[in-house]
């Protein structure tokens, strides 16, 4: 999916008279919709959690039930609608719309329901009804790339086949066959989407950058280095790796610092100055040094112990994964719905909510720990606002018809 595909999408695409309802005629619509009402929800819940005003629905630590539907309720939602949009573009066939979306976005939601109705649901049935929508996304994706020849495109079924995977650890503790694997299984998640933002972004960002600044009449030298690109991704698999199997260890905090250092190379071509008077760019390059400053956080606690485990979590989680999937969905829902591309005011303070929100929970809780409990009900009330903001502003454009403008 790039700067031209968003241009050409083709108006009868979207659905008139005998196509499916606009929300679900592509992929991004219902899905993009979902992950920001749930993301806000999911949010007030946890920070009324986290007050002790609420209780949660689970048999295991409140915090793990938190970060499980933060990362395969509200991060898998964000990614099924662009995955299945981007795979549209990349293989040239019609988009999965219609009853077949639509039956996606149910298997999506039962999960989530069965994980609110847990107190009346055996942990068997739970791990039953959501771990079913991973491979059955898998089955929709690999058949257009296999059949398009998209070979390269083939790492992001694997990649869902891991998010699987580490989906099943969270549930092997839920159901008892299991000690300490849905911590694991969060983990794991957290590295798996890491590598999903690095491998799209270092697609999209350049791109993006380069098309923008070519109809300013800039024409910067934008571009992305293949063997820089390579090693980016080898070394963030193996400081992951190592991590997981040595949490917080120095050879993970070692291999960490060499996945800051690549990841900030990568970023010296694309030009991030240049577009800090266009939020709609600077938001998908701030995801990004986020990616950045997160592996610089795991740096540090695995090689001095200084840097607090939570906050470096949450560098990757508030900071990569929630920076990111905000740009991604306002860009995606305004390029494919024939719209400008350009963050109206209120996205833009969405977007410095969620960027604040991150701030906050890693910053002010790595540095102010004593005030740490306000901090962190600080952070969920900034995640939540704007992602309700989000919705809002965004219902229009992911319910309605896509419009025709020469400035998409």
């Amino acid at each position: 999916m790039n700067e031209q595909t968003e241009k050409s999408e083709p108006i009868a695409s979207e659905g008139r008279e005998r196509g499916p309802a606009h929300v679900l005629s592509y992929g991004f619509r219902p899905f993009f919709l979902a992950a920001g009402a749930y993301g806000a929800l999911s949010l007030a819940i946890w920070v009324s959690t986290f007050a002790g005003t609420m209780t949660l629905p689970t048999g295991l630590a409140p915090s793990l039930w938190h970060g499980h539907e933060m990362l395969f309720g509200f991060a898998a939602a964000v990614n099924s609608g662009f995955l299945l949009t981007a795979v549209s573009a990349w293989t040239g066939s019609p988009p999965i719309n219609g009853g077949r979306l639509a039956s996606l976005v149910a298997l999506w939601l039962v999960g989530r329901v069965a994980f609110w109705l847990a107190d009346f649901l055996t942990p068997f049935a739970v791990a039953a009804l959501d771990l079913i929508y991973i491979p059955v996304l898998i089955i929709f994706i690999i058949g257009r790339l296999l059949g398009a020849g998209q070979r390269r495109n083939l790492v992001f079924p694997i990649l869902l086949g891991l998010l699987f995977t580490a989906n099943l650890l969270y549930h092997l503790e839920a159901v008892g066959w299991g000690a300490g694997t849905a911590r694991v299984s969060l983990h794991m998640s957290v590295y798996i989407f890491a590598l999903l933002i690095a491998a799209i972004g270092g697609r999209i960002v350049p791109s993006f950058t380069a098309n923008a600044l070519k109809k300013l009449g800039d024409d910067a030298d934008i571009r992305s280095i293949p063997i820089v690109e390579k090693l980016v991704m080898v070394s963030m698999v193996a400081a992951a790796v190592a991590d997981l199997l040595s949490p917080g260890g120095m050879i993970a905090g070692g291999l960490a610092l060499v996945a800051a250092i690549l990841l900030t190379v990568r970023m010296r071509y694309w030009g991030t100055l240049r577009v800090l008077n266009q939020p709609i760019l600077w938001i998908l390059h701030l995801g990004h040094a986020w990616l950045v400053a997160a592996f610089a956080c795991s740096a540090v606690a695995g090689l001095t112990g200084l840097f607090p485990a939570g906050a470096t979590l949450h560098a990757f989680t508030s900071g990569a994964i929630g920076t990111t999937v905000i740009g991604m969905m306002t860009r995606v829902a305004l390029g494919h719905s024939g719209r400008a591309l350009k963050a109206s005011p209120i996205t833009v303070i969405a977007y410095l909510l969620v960027t604040g929100a991150a701030l906050v929970r890693v910053a002010a809780v790595a540095f102010a720990p004593l005030y740490s409990n306000a901090w962190i009900l600080a952070s969920g009330g900034l995640w939540s606002l704007a992602f309700a903001l989000y919705v809002v502003i965004y219902w229009p454009v992911l319910t309605g018809p896509r419009i025709n403008m020469s400035s998409a």
